[in-house]
């Protein structure tokens, strides 16, 4: 059985009553959500815009404009509504991954 397979989402209300229902074509859309993330992430780093984000041309913020769509699409195939600190740390560790990048994303000093 492949990850994704099959995705519930659980809604628990505030009286403790829990359901459960499938997510249709979880599996097609987390497929869809990767690629066009990977296709975003290669048109960002192709935009090869240094120095100040005032100078980049439009090419660069169109880019990261879809850059920032696809994050978020993934983001909600991966995590559903679940933003829990430990959720979305996962996500971002599986996300790195995904884009061929190992370790923490950090900015050297």
């Amino acid at each position: 059985m492949e990850m994704f397979d099959e995705i519930a989402e659980v809604h628990v209300s505030p009286d403790g009553t829990v359901e459960a229902t499938l997510v249709d074509d979880a599996a097609q859309e987390m497929e869809n959500a990767v690629t066009e993330m990977a296709r975003a992430w290669q048109n960002f780093r192709n935009a090869e815009a240094e120095g100040s984000s005032a100078v980049h041309g439009y090419r660069w913020w169109r880019a990261m404009m879809w850059l920032s769509c696809a994050e978020n699409r993934l983001k909600e195939a991966f995590c559903g509504r679940d933003r829990s600190p430990r959720s979305v740390a996962m996500y971002h560790r599986w996300r790195m991954s995904v884009l061929g990048r190992k370790g923490h994303s950090r900015a050297d000093a």
